[in-house]
């Protein structure tokens, strides 16, 4: 046997055992998985993304709707206020403070009417491509609702704009006080003997003068302030009184109202040269009644404009009225009741009346939180009312569910 072939035999058993280990290792590695490091996403289903651009396909066409009578409503408006001032331009009667104020008004009810023409046109665009979004195949409808849902979010912020944030206080700077100077004490010089020569020291130092303070003056007596007792933060609890209760004879249901006050005063601010506080445009009075387990808010409007059902229209059933209050949150109530209005012998005033059903959920926020503002929804358009009686509601709440 050579050499060489006794070297081939004795490397076979090692290249054996290398080629053993690599296979058990390769082994290995396919029956242990690897771990999956990215998690799966979850997306919404097919149906979900349907009725998602269904939804946004109908809040787009209401706002366009709102939109269309608000435009209808403010021209109306702009031309009562422009005859007005041809009117008075051709009597020579007018001063000149009047003819200015009834420029100024048609300034502004033109300016408000081409906003509210260009919140339309831009209503128009977005409601036909949420509506080509909500008939689109299953896959362009996934790729075209986030396109959609950001328009009509903007769409919706112009129509009711969110809150202003609150601003941050800025923190006032403390000034740095440099503490009082240590008074230097300082000795008079000694006394002098005229007949001396020289000066002779003084033995003893003159002793400081010490300022006597004034006696203090004795304090008046204050009382200490309680925000409890202030009434202006925390006014006497008004007396409870009903404007009338009922028991129907077949049902055998208690019904009662509260009687109705002031909620808030409107003048339109193209007509606030034409109508005072005292003569406003618009008055509202509200009132809350209970007919066994249901409830409702009752609202009156004493409008002085003959020709309101042109400008603004009429109240018809199904209408709406967005409650928001201070807390920020809002509450959409539907009416009831359709009002064409009803005017007074003299033909100055004409009344209008709705009744909004309300549940518990209702009941609840009206008795805890004030009213800020409320949208109500008329046949031409919507108008937004700023409440000055802002808890009105919460103390006839009070009232009627509470007691």
């Amino acid at each position: 046997m050579t050499i060489f072939s006794m070297k081939r035999c004795l490397c076979l058993p090692i290249w054996l055992f290398f080629l053993s280990g690599l296979a058990g290792l390769q082994a290995r590695t396919m029956q242990t998985p690897e771990k999956d490091t990215i998690a799966p996403s979850v997306k919404p289903s097919d149906w979900d993304v349907a009725v998602e651009a269904l939804q946004l396909s109908k809040d787009a066409q209401f706002i366009r709707d709102s939109f269309s009578r608000q435009v209808v409503r403010l021209s109306n408006e702009r031309g009562v206020v422009e005859r007005a001032l041809q009117l008075a331009e051709a009597d020579s009667t007018s001063s000149v403070e009047q003819l200015k104020t009834l420029r100024a008004g048609l300034k502004t009810a033109k300016k408000d009417e081409n906003d509210a023409e260009k919140n339309l046109k831009r209503a128009k665009t977005t409601a036909e491509f949420a509506e080509s979004v909500a008939n689109m195949e299953e896959r362009q409808q996934r790729q075209q609702l986030p396109k959609s849902r950001k328009q009509v979010l903007q769409l919706k912020n112009i129509f009711s704009p969110p809150p202003p944030a609150p601003e941050k206080e800025k923190p006032e700077k403390v000034e740095k006080q440099e503490p009082p100077a240590e008074p230097v004490l300082t000795e008079t010089p000694a006394k002098t003997d005229s007949t001396a020569t020289t000066s002779v020291p003084a033995t003893e130092p003159e002793k400081r003068r010490v300022k006597t303070k004034p006696a203090a003056e004795p304090k008046p007596l204050v009382r200490t302030y309680s925000a409890a007792e202030d009434v202006m933060i925390t006014p006497p609890a008004l007396p409870c009184t009903l404007a009338y209760s009922i028991r129907d004879e077949f049902s055998g249901e208690v019904r009662r109202e509260m009687p109705q006050k002031e909620l808030f005063r409107y003048t339109n601010q193209a007509l606030r040269k034409v109508y005072t506080m005292e003569n406003p445009h618009t008055i509202a009075e509200a009132s809350l009644l209970s007919s066994g387990l249901n409830a409702a808010l009752h609202l009156t409007f004493r409008i002085s404009d003959p020709n309101v059902r042109r400008t603004q229209g009429s109240l018809q059933k199904g209408g709406t009225a967005t409650l928001k209050f201070m807390d920020g949150n809002s509450i959409i109530l539907y009416d009831s009741r359709s009002d064409e209005g009803v005017t007074d012998p003299e033909g100055k005033t004409i009344l209008f009346q709705a009744q909004f059903p309300i549940d518990r959920a209702t009941i609840k926020k009206l008795r805890t939180t004030e009213l800020d503002r409320i949208r109500l929804a008329w046949t031409n358009g919507y108008e937004d009312y700023d409440v000055q009686q802002v808890d009105l509601l919460m103390w006839q709440a009070k009232c009627l569910f509470e007691q």
